[in-house]
C-alpha cells in the first residue's frame, strides 16, 4: 500500500511521533513517500534511519496513493490540498500542532490509527474544495489554486471600497460593495459553528461559575447618597 507524508515544519516534541509513524508503516510493509522539503527537515533532526523516495510537486502524485498523511495542525492540511488537488486521495491529519478541527488524529493514537487502516476499519469524510481561475491567468495561482475552507477576493493598492460582481452557474447573482468577498465551503461553516458553540458554552459557564453580585445604581438626593 502506497502512502504519502507531508509536513511544513517540526512542532516541538513531535520527533518521536514522526519516527513512530515511519517505523509502524515500515513494519506493515507500506510503500512510504515523503515530501522533499519535509524529508530534509526530518534529516536535519536525524530521526530517520533509512532512506525513502521523495516527491516535490503534485504531478508526482497519482491515484496509486492509498492515503496521504498530513503531520502538523489544520494549517498543514489546508496546505496539502494544493499537493493533492483533484486526485481524490484520502488525507489523514495527525495533530502535532494546536488546532485540530481537521487534523483529528492525536499523535498518541498513531498505532491504533494504522491498525484501523490495515484492518479496513475506517470511514472517509467527504469535503468540498474550491478551484480558483483568473482571466488573464495569474502566475501566483499556478501551483496554489485549490482551497478547502474559503477563497477571499480583496482590494489591492486602494483604501476605497470595491464592487464585486458575482455570477452563479452563468447567471448574474449580485454585486457587493465592500472591502472584498469571501466564498466558503460547507466545511468552514461547520468549523465556525463549532467555534461559536465552544465560545457560547465557555461564556455561559463563566457566568454560572459561582456566587456573583449585580451592581445597582444608588439614588441620590441633593448630590448625597
Amino acid at each position: 500500500m502506497k502512502v504519502g507524508i507531508y509536513g511544513q515544519f517540526y512542532h516541538k516534541g513531535s520527533e518521536q511521533y514522526i519516527q513512530q509513524l515511519l517505523d509502524i508503516l515500515s513494519q506493515q510493509k507500506f510503500d512510504v513517500v515523503i515530501e522533499e522539503n519535509f524529508l530534509e527537515i526530518i534529516k536535519e533532526n536525524k530521526t530517520i534511519t533509512r532512506d525513502y523516495p521523495d516527491f516535490t510537486t503534485f504531478r508526482e502524485l497519482d491515484n496509486t496513493f492509498a492515503f496521504f498523511f498530513s503531520i502538523g495542525g489544520d494549517g498543514t492540511i489546508l496546505k496539502s490540498v494544493n499537493l493533492i488537488k483533484n486526485l481524490d486521495i484520502p488525507v489523514i491529519g495527525i495533530n502535532t500542532g494546536r488546532l485540530g478541527f481537521l487534523a483529528t488524529i492525536q499523535k498518541e493514537e498513531i498505532g491504533q490509527m494504522i491498525e484501523a487502516l490495515v484492518k479496513d476499519k475506517f470511514s472517509i469524510s467527504k469535503r468540498d474544495i474550491l478551484t480558483v481561475q483568473t482571466e488573464p491567468a495569474t502566475k501566483a495561482l499556478k501551483d496554489e489554486n485549490f482551497a478547502l475552507n474559503e477563497v477571499a477576493i480583496s482590494r489591492k493598492n486602494t483604501t476605497s471600497m470595491i464592487t464585486v460582481e458575482t455570477w452563479l452557474n452563468g447567471k448574474y447573482l449580485n454585486a457587493y460593495w465592500a472591502d472584498g468577498l469571501i466564498i466558503s465551503t460547507h466545511g468552514i461553516n461547520r468549523i465556525f459553528n463549532e467555534l461559536w458553540r465552544v465560545h457560547h458554552y465557555a461564556r455561559n459557564k463563566s457566568h454560572n461559575a459561582g456566587p456573583h453580585c449585580t451592581a445597582q445604581p444608588q439614588r441620590t438626593t441633593n448630590g448625597n447618597p
